[in-house]
């Protein structure tokens, strides 16, 4: 772990470790994380650990208790809605945004060669490159809104999507039917059918929905 631990400041490292480990549930959800067992994993003091596990409690992925101490955050069927929801929402919104500014083409490009090299990984079955990708193409238009508050709520909503999205991707071999959506959804931007885009993109992260209060059910 001291290996890992070299390049960035101690709390970044620790914090991106955390991140990735309640992403994939390697933390369970529900789980509670101390002081002392984090400190005896990463073989350093309690301030980076405290200032990583902050940074966690401003994800929603993890929630402090007082006189409890912190846990790993649980979604319910309600949460699920609430998500994706709010997601579709802003998703289709960024989307406007992207579709409406200066630098629309260049945006265009980038989500075709998202969808592009995506569809390449699921072909090769390497599924964590996929799924890496399959973020991004819902973030990409957030970079492109030219928005910075509607990109930073997304960014933090997008956490809470991953983790839900890990629950039923793999294991319910949903991916082909994430991708052809995907892919749809591109192929409508790049036909300049922006309406129709936005409809799909509601229903897609509709179907998102269902799988998560499935795998959560």
């Amino acid at each position: 772990m001291t290996d890992l631990i070299n390049k960035q400041t101690l709390s970044e490292q620790i914090y991106k470790i955390l991140r990735t480990d309640i992403l994939t549930q390697e933390i369970k959800s529900g789980q509670k994380l101390t002081l002392q067992s984090l400190k005896d994993r990463f073989k350093v003091s309690h301030t980076p650990i405290r200032d990583a596990l902050t940074r966690l409690v401003e994800d929603d992925l993890v929630i402090y208790y007082s006189n409890v101490g912190i846990t790993v955050v649980s979604l319910s069927e309600n949460d699920a809605r609430e998500i994706f929801q709010l997601s579709g929402d802003l998703d289709c919104l960024a989307m406007r945004y992207c579709c409406a500014g200066s630098r629309k083409e260049t945006f265009l490009a980038e989500m075709d060669d998202i969808v592009n090299r995506s569809a390449k990984y699921l072909t090769k079955k390497q599924y964590k490159q996929w799924g890496d990708l399959s973020d991004h193409f819902h973030l990409i238009m957030y970079q492109y809104a030219d928005n910075t508050r509607l990109e930073r709520a997304a960014q933090k909503l997008r956490a809470q999507i991953t983790l839900l999205s890990n629950l039923y991707q793999l294991e319910n071999n949903y991916v082909e039917q994430i991708q052809n959506e995907h892919e749809l959804v591109n192929q409508l931007l790049q036909d300049g059918k922006i309406e129709e885009a936005i409809k799909c993109m509601r229903e897609h992260l509709d179907h998102d929905m269902t799988y998560a209060i499935e795998a959560i059910g």
